[in-house]
């Protein structure tokens, strides 16, 4: 007959740095830093595209 038991210790859980390392972590909080200062221009190029831009799209669709 075979005895088998259980661990009373929880070494087998995934801890939070087996899923992202620290490095990467900074880099998501530098990334997040660069959007936050583009955003606003980036929204605004979105609202206001340029009439050249228009003209540009308006001129394929008729092509095609």
């Amino acid at each position: 007959m075979t005895k088998t038991s259980t661990s009373k210790t929880n070494v087998n859980l995934p801890t939070n740095s087996m899923f992202q390392s620290k490095t990467d972590i900074a880099s998501d909080a530098e990334i997040d830093l660069f959007y936050d200062q583009i955003k606003s221009k980036l929204d605004r190029l979105a609202k206001n595209p340029q009439d050249e831009t228009i003209t540009k799209i308006l001129a394929y669709s008729r092509s095609k």
